[in-house]
């Protein structure tokens, strides 16, 4: 049985008008003064940035670093415990203090998040007493991740290099062959400043994640967390994408190929209720293709044609859904729907023109 202290964290429902106000606070207050101070490491709710620019600018780093020269790649894939419900206000108001913000704008947030309450639901006729919340920021609100990314703001390594995502923090050492490792220390010092800005790292998640092509693995001392020795995984979900210790993408497009059949399922119901065949190809496109689009510049031409052939039987099978007695390349043009190739490569395309004509842009070189 699960424990729901553990298990359960409060999503807060927040009045429209609190929506509206929160909107022209972060807007005009606090993005413009925390991307002036923002840590380059920081991929998360950044103008221009996304999930596959950090996974981009991650796998470019580790695909470098392990091309044939013995190299080891250790990951050490850090995890907070209930991240945002832990945030020590007194030390958020310090870093809040410390930018280009109006004093009343702090105290504006002060309010807002100081002297809450929140109560358990189980029944329409079934509550728990209210209780305050002494600490954190209410989860599903706008100001939530910016100052989460404030607070991480000052997290940073020089031994290592590092990425943020609001709170998924991913830091690589390089170890050459022949030569130590220093990922105890690397550990340490984001231990050490979880403990002084009172943040839980979460050993039981925090794993460790070691890319490598040499053909007899290297033998490295365990990472010690808090006391607890971090799983060594040969593959972890990052951002969304299945990374394994060979970067290659068997097990994502696996998971990919799960979940879209999945969805298919619905697509079949759906055409048995005589939903217009124009329908069937918007849901595709947003339920279905959305699925296989997901971070697709970061390895698609990586793919060998058996993991591109896996992609195309699902898009096949659902085009035999929707027009059953077209075939698929006449289904596709009658629906109006590039073929997935074309539609991966203009993503691609669109990606590169976005980067090259931005100097500023995070992954421009």
């Amino acid at each position: 049985m699960k424990d729901p202290k553990k298990d359960l964290r409060p999503i807060s429902l927040t009045a429209s008008i609190s929506k509206v106000a929160e909107e022209f606070i972060v807007v005009d207050y606090i993005k413009p003064a925390v991307l002036k101070v923002i840590d380059s490491n920081q991929y998360g709710a950044i103008p221009q940035s996304s999930t596959t620019i950090a996974l981009i600018s991650m796998i470019h780093r580790w695909s470098i670093a392990s091309d044939g020269k013995g190299a080891v790649v250790r990951l050490i894939l850090f995890d907070y415990r209930k991240a945002f419900d832990l945030i020590d206000h007194s030390i958020l108001f310090r870093k809040l203090s410390e930018l280009e913000i109006p004093h009343s704008v702090i105290n504006w947030i002060s309010d807002f998040l100081t002297n809450r309450y929140q109560r358990v639901k189980l029944a329409d006729t079934c509550y728990s007493e209210w209780g305050p919340i002494p600490s954190g920021v209410p989860q599903g609100t706008k100001l939530g991740p910016w100052l989460f990314i404030l607070l991480i703001n000052d997290l940073k390594l020089t031994q290592a290099d590092f990425w943020k995502y609001i709170d998924d923090s991913t830091a690589s050492e390089i170890v050459p062959k022949h030569s130590i490792s220093n990922a105890q220390n690397i550990a340490d010092s984001v231990s050490m400043w979880s403990t002084e800005n009172r943040m839980q790292l979460n050993p039981d998640k925090c794993k460790e994640l070691r890319i490598s092509f040499n053909a007899k693995p290297r033998s490295f001392d365990p990472i010690i967390v808090n006391g607890k020795e971090l799983e060594v995984v040969t593959n972890f979900k990052l951002l969304g994408l299945n990374i394994n210790n060979k970067l290659t993408w068997n097990h994502h497009i696996d998971d990919v190929v799960k979940k879209v059949n999945k969805r298919l399922y619905f697509l079949k119901q759906l055409k048995r209720a005589k939903v217009p065949c124009k329908s069937l190809a918007t849901f595709y496109t947003s339920c279905i293709r959305s699925v296989i689009d997901y971070a697709i510049p970061v390895f698609y031409h990586a793919l060998p044609q058996y993991l591109q052939n896996d992609l195309k039987r699902v898009e096949r099978r659902a085009m035999a859904i929707i027009m059953r007695a077209e075939s698929y390349s006449s289904a596709l043009n009658i629906l109006g729907i590039p073929p997935l190739k074309d539609h991966h490569e203009q993503l691609y395309s669109k990606l590169f023109q976005s980067v090259v004509s931005d100097t500023n842009h995070e992954i421009n070189p």
